[in-house]
């Protein structure tokens, strides 16, 4: 009887230190990384956790290259999820603050389970934060941060130390070397609060680690706007006017629209030469292909936007569900180039 207990005693210490290494195992987001596995493999979710709920989500933008793909993907993965298209409540931003608060409000009138908000206007953000709180509805916060919620996006600062060194090695073999170099051109956005203007500030940390402290003297830093192409040429144009000697030009902006007004200014003042330039952008959707295409950029560092819903749904399902989810979230990165371009994304 006594080896018999000894033996039973035993027996449960093993099933007890088991269980609890299986526990400590389990990832905290165990309920996340399940619906995130799914997504990636375009696979319906278990146990369809969208079914009867309700997803709310405003688009930044939703007539440029980057947001279409960002919603194309959130609607495909709600659906894998269990979503029906009419308990999707989708609203455009348009990159206005006034719209924005009007957005959240008819979002808030709709009461979905969880609101996924792209919203340009850090403090648009703060004042959503708020009233969804006092709503009872969780906010997944995408590329720009909403107070107390979870970010899903990109890593500016990492993205933007990537962008700066692909930028230091092409001003030295396209152009020759700091010394042939008469300006830096940051089109900035100071609208989307701190964490987009690391998108740039990182240009110039890395700028400086390989070129020295003196790299800032030929730093100019300008609001380019909120994301658009029209605000972006003006604020190239004031650059270009307040340098009329400036020839050798290195460029970045928060996107490729910004881009696209900041090249379009350049032709406008007589100073564009590709060989004179190094252009990088950031994002690679669709416009930023067709850059790198047709020879007007060097490079983008890509966050395909085509694959934001494989990180944003399943954490929205987890929420609903009330597990807990990483509070940021990062998409992965790669610097495209023309020469790799097609590798990364087919013309078929």
């Amino acid at each position: 009887m006594k080896r018999f207990k000894l033996v039973l005693a035993v027996l449960i210490v093993v099933v007890f230190l088991a269980g609890n290494a299986a526990l400590a195992d389990e990832s905290p987001y165990a309920t996340y990384e399940m619906f995130r596995e799914a997504a990636m493999a375009g696979e319906p979710y278990p146990d369809l956790p969208g079914e009867g709920k309700r997803l709310g989500f405003a688009n930044i933008f939703a007539t440029l290259p980057f947001c279409i793909s960002v919603e194309q993907d959130i609607i495909k993965q709600a659906r894998l999820a269990g979503f029906e298209d009419s308990e999707m409540i989708i609203l455009d931003n348009q990159y206005d603050s006034v719209i924005g608060l009007r957005n959240a409000d008819i979002m808030l009138s709709r009461r979905p389970d969880v609101f996924i908000q792209f919203q340009a206007d850090a403090k648009v953000n703060n004042i959503v934060a708020a009233r969804f709180s006092q709503a009872g509805i969780p906010i997944i916060a995408v590329d720009v941060p909403v107070p107390g919620s979870p970010f899903m996006g990109v890593d500016n600062w990492a993205v933007a130390l990537m962008g700066g060194q692909k930028m230091a090695e092409l001003i030295e073999n396209k152009l020759g070397g700091w010394d042939n170099l008469d300006l830096v051109v940051l089109l900035q956005m100071p609208a989307g609060g701190e964490v987009t203007m690391l998108r740039s500030e990182g240009f110039a940390y890395a700028l400086t680690e390989h070129f020295g402290p003196e790299a800032e003297d030929k730093i100019v830093r300008t609001d380019g706007g909120m994301g658009q192409t029209e605000q972006a040429k003006a604020a190239m144009d004031d650059v270009l006017a307040a340098h009329p000697r400036a020839q050798t030009i290195a460029l970045t902006s928060i996107n490729e629209q910004t881009m696209a007004g900041a090249i379009a200014s350049l032709q406008g003042a007589g100073r564009w030469d590709t060989d004179k330039l190094v252009i990088i952008t950031l994002g690679c959707d669709e416009l930023g292909q067709s850059q790198l295409r047709d020879g007007l950029t060097d490079a983008s560092i890509a966050f395909f936007p085509e694959k934001y819903g494989e990180y944003v749904v399943p954490a929205a399902c987890a929420m609903m569900l009330g597990q807990p989810v990483p509070a940021y979230i990062f998409v992965e990165n790669e610097i495209i180039t023309p020469d790799n371009v097609d590798e990364y994304y087919p013309l078929d």
